[in-house]
């Protein structure tokens, strides 16, 4: 026998002790895995697939987005929490309700009181993935299928602001935190907990904390917990406030003891707890603090740019124009180097430029770049984009400056401004007419009575109810076939009346109306003709007589013979 044999034979039991250890510790990590990976993915897009309906009789249906009706309008009210799912919460008073599915039968027969979650008091959005019912006086959670998420074992379970797919449950007079799939982020141990309201496109909510809190015999406390639930500052401050800075990954948070101020970057103190307020400067990305009426500037580090003893300030980008209390006014840097002494009552920075808009004490508007200072009695100037400039005179017209070539369109617009999310300029006549410049500031559209619109991020449409034109980013005109793709029909115009082609060019619906609007993505399209609105599909056939006088300043929207409307949530109106 070997070594290793005899050694096996001696040491037998522990060897299977080590190896039900080892079993035990993989089992466990494949369940910890498994509930991970199953977490729900709370910010993909919603696909729109029933629509509640109000008809003519104010009552309330709902329709399919094939314009089908699934439940009749005989309801006060209907509400329904996923639109991806047949869940209908059906109320027949403002007390009794019932929830149908899609054959207008009634579900979860097995469970009571099933209720959607509402998000905030305000709002009529819901939790998308889990609803409450009731079992022997406390709450659990179930998904759509019916299956149970959460025992019913609480005294409350409610939506937690700003942290959607998240439950605020309470059991014995505590709270804590579940997940969408039942899982638990934070212990029931808390007399109070919220989000901190932290938010940006990039990570939704998922970056968002918590501040929790306890009471005292002297009111609250208050502690922060990570966004992962884990604690960063024990419970002991009377509020915590986080900073919403939105380019790095840490908290900052702005606390409060005994009505003094500091902050913490997430649990290390940085400014000590000296001052009356604090409030952070995002544009120049400062902390700005008052002690008594004196104000001072720190850095998002903790150091002191500027010490605690001016009257006044205001901020631009990268300067910090104070007063001090003989009424002198100087200019710094957010590094604390003074650049000069200054006459303005104000200055703001002016988009990527190295240039600053600055205000004098008669209120005209001065534009300061590289030490120059362009100035002709203008009464308003608001950055464009490049190195142009909007203007107004003191005629009170508007026109747009080149800071280094000059004016470039001349005053004469009575509204003038940047398109929302391009490099193109609106402005506005005193007939009415709109006009729209490229980024070239070229005149690349004159319409009468226009609405600008943004579609998307790429593209936007400039209408009248005879006219439709589009725009991309930069202000070129693009065609309809560029901005909706792989749509079956096409609007097309001739002879001043309007009709649909089919990708191919082909004509499908003879140029025969005043206007149309293109398909929507549920393959349907409004048609006008004497005033008055219809409907087509996405072959051409007419779904719905042109009949329907709609008072609505944009075009309008349609799911089969319906009008599509965009409130708290979208829904359908039926027309007479």
């Amino acid at each position: 026998m070997t070594n290793i044999g005899k050694f096996l034979k001696r040491n037998l039991k522990y060897v299977i002790l080590i190896a039900l250890i080892l079993i035990i510790a993989i089992i466990a990590l494949i369940l910890i895995i498994k509930r991970t990976s199953n977490e729900i993915d709370v910010y993909r897009d919603i696909k729109y697939n029933y629509f509640a309906m109000y008809s003519t009789e104010d009552k309330v249906g709902v329709i399919d987005t094939e314009g089908e009706v699934i439940i009749e309008p005989t309801y006060l009210d209907i509400y329904i929490p996923n639109p991806e799912r047949d869940v209908f919460i059906c109320y027949s008073s403002e007390t009794e309700y019932e929830i149908l599915n899609s054959k207008g039968e009634e579900a979860f027969n097995d469970y009571e009181g099933v209720s959607a979650i509402q998000t905030s008091e305000d709002s009529l959005d819901f939790e998308k993935y889990v609803l409450k019912f009731q079992k022997d006086g406390k709450y659990g959670l179930i998904n759509y299928d019916g299956e149970i998420v959460l025992e019913a074992n609480y005294d409350s379970i409610e939506s937690l602001n700003y942290k959607p797919g998240e439950l605020l449950v309470q059991k014995d007079g505590k709270y804590g935190v579940v997940t969408s799939n039942g899982n638990e982020k934070i212990k029931i141990e808390y007399d109070s907990i919220v989000g901190d309201e932290y938010y940006s496109e990039d990570s939704k909510y998922n970056l968002t904390g918590y501040i929790v809190g306890n009471k005292t015999d002297t009111g609250y406390l208050y502690g922060y917990l990570n966004s992962e639930g884990k604690r960063e500052l024990d419970v002991e401050f009377e509020s915590i406030t986080r900073v919403l800075k939105y380019d790095d990954t840490s908290s900052y948070l702005i606390v409060m003891t005994n009505g003094r101020r500091g902050v913490y970057k997430d649990s290390s103190e940085i400014i000590s707890q000296n001052y009356q307020n604090i409030i952070y400067a995002e544009n120049s990305d400062i902390f700005v603090v008052r002690r008594n009426s004196n104000y001072g500037i720190f850095s998002l580090s903790g150091d002191e740019i500027l010490e605690v003893k001016y009257v006044g300030y205001s901020l631009a980008g990268d300067y910090i124009s104070v007063e001090l209390d003989d009424g002198t006014k100087e200019l710094y840097d957010v590094n604390g180097n003074k650049i000069s002494n200054l006459n303005y009552t104000s200055i703001q920075s002016a988009g990527n430029t190295n240039s600053y808009i600055a205000i004098d004490s008669d209120g005209f508007y001065y534009i300061i770049m590289q030490g120059e200072t362009l100035s002709n009695n203008y009464t308003y100037i608001s950055y464009a984009f490049d190195n142009y400039f909007i203007f107004r005179n003191e005629e009170g017209l508007y026109g747009l400056l080149n800071i280094y070539s000059g004016v470039v369109i001349e005053p004469q617009y009575t509204l003038m401004l940047v398109v929302d999310g391009t490099n193109a300029i609106e402005g506005e006549l005193g007939d009415g007419t709109i006009d729209i410049y490229s980024n070239n500031i070229e005149k690349i559209i004159s319409m009468n009575n226009a609405v600008v619109e943004k579609i998307n991020n790429e593209y936007t449409r400039i209408y009248n109810m005879s006219d439709i034109e589009y725009i991309d980013k930069n202000g070129n005109i693009v065609q309809n076939t560029d901005v909706y793709e792989s749509l079956d029909l096409y609007a097309y115009k001739e002879n001043d009346k309007w009709g649909y082609k089919s990708s191919n060019g082909k004509i499908v619906v003879n140029a025969e109306y005043d206007f149309v609007t293109e398909l929507n993505e549920y393959g349907f399209a409004g048609i006008l003709k004497d005033g008055k609105w219809g409907v087509i599909n996405s072959d051409g056939e007419i779904v719905s007589e042109c009949k329907y006088e709609i008072e609505t300043y944009y075009l309008p929207n349609f799911v089969g013979k319906y009008m599509l409307e965009l409130t708290n949530s979208y829904h359908c109106l039926e027309l007479d």
